[in-house]
């Protein structure tokens, strides 16, 4: 009787110890789903975690310079009263985009020429709307809630003179992140050390063929990587 009852008593410390270790992992598991689900512009692997739309400048005397502003059309997280005070559009846009970029090789090539660029992006979460195209300045206002350092890679399709088909792709590291203010109050946004996977297309305008200077238009997405 004593061997059985300590076979057994052994027997039920074990399984007590596997039930709790199981209901450890559970628990941890939840939690990091939990975290996901209620982050902001954070996600699984290859998910949406943002959506935007923006311009870009590509100035200087060979084209190597480039200026980007931008809004979020869509966030991981976050609901359409965060991103807009109205319908979608820059001027309503609660949430801005300010990007440089250095070019660091370029090959041209018949109608399709390959950029790499190397850069870094900031959001800003602002107090009100009021951004405007053509005013870099209006889209830095507010609180920078996260900041990025950029490596894209910007193919052109060229189909008709000065016009062209931009399609950037490449990868973004998060360097800060802050946390942010009204409806998403004490949640930050992404987080440091984060990858995204930038993709963006669109149009662009050949403004100086002798400086390679030019004007795009584009919209794309960040997704989890």
């Amino acid at each position: 009787m004593t061997g059985t009852a300590n076979h057994l008593s052994r027997r039920s410390v074990l399984a007590g110890a596997g039930a709790a270790v199981a209901a450890g992992v559970g628990a941890a598991v939840t939690s990091g789903a939990d975290a996901a689900a209620s982050g902001v512009a954070v996600g699984p692997d290859d998910a949406t975690v943002a959506e935007f739309r923006g311009r870009i400048a590509q100035t200087g005397g060979s084209g190597q310079n480039f200026e980007a502003t931008g809004f979020l059309t869509k966030l991981r997280g976050a609901s359409h009263a965060d991103l807009f005070q109205g319908a979608p559009a820059v001027g309503t846009a609660l949430f801005t985009l300010f990007a440089t970029g250095k070019l660091s090789n370029r090959v041209l090539d018949m109608s399709v020429h390959a950029l790499d660029i190397t850069g870094t992006l900031t959001v800003y979460q602002r107090h009100a709307p009021g951004a405007e195209f053509g005013a870099a300045a209006s889209f830095q206002r507010g609180r920078a809630v996260a900041a990025f350092s950029l490596v894209l890679q910007d193919v052109l399709t060229v189909f008709a003179p000065a016009t062209g088909i931009p399609t950037l792709t490449g990868d973004m590291r998060q360097t800060s992140s802050a946390t942010m203010r009204a409806g998403l109050a004490g949640k930050h946004f992404g987080a440091i050390q984060q990858r995204l996977r930038m993709f963006a297309t669109g149009l662009g305008m050949l403004t100086d063929p002798q400086t390679l200077n030019a004007e795009l238009e584009i919209a794309g997405n960040w997704a989890a990587s």
